[in-house]
């Protein structure tokens, strides 16, 4: 299996699930070895996605996309995060999907694992 990496966009504005994966309108980067070759085949069949390989530009766009996220996620206030640490979502959407477009669950998921590795904890309600 290859390790080339891809980007897989929705039709739908809404975004699309397949593959125990949600993808965007805007496009998802992923790496080809993450999948297996039958589930490869079923990605490229889907007709509710595209699937393309992904140019420099992608992985450029896909790593500020993922800081902005990140650095939003540090701004957030005690209350916009869930009981179980994660920040909630509708918070982050309303802080940044304006600029960003709609952040999917799986997506925040991603960053936050990121930040929670680097030692980044959520903020104390105040007492």
């Amino acid at each position: 299996m290859s390790a080339a990496k891809l980007k897989i966009s929705s039709v739908p504005a809404n975004g699309f699930w397949r593959c125990g994966r949600h993808f965007t309108k805007t496009g998802v980067l992923v790496t080809a070895s993450d999948f297996t070759e039958k589930q490869l085949e079923r990605l490229k069949g889907e007709p509710m996605l595209r699937v393309a390989p992904a140019t420099k530009e992608d992985a450029g766009l896909a790593e500020e996309r993922a800081a902005a996220i990140a650095a939003g996620i540090k701004t957030l206030a005690a209350q916009d995060f869930q009981r179980d640490g994660k920040p909630k979502i509708d918070a982050l959407n309303e802080l940044l999907g304006d600029e960003l477009g709609k952040i999917a669950v799986p997506e925040r998921n991603e960053i936050w694992d990121q930040l929670v590795g680097g030692g980044f904890k959520a903020p104390e309600p105040a007492a």
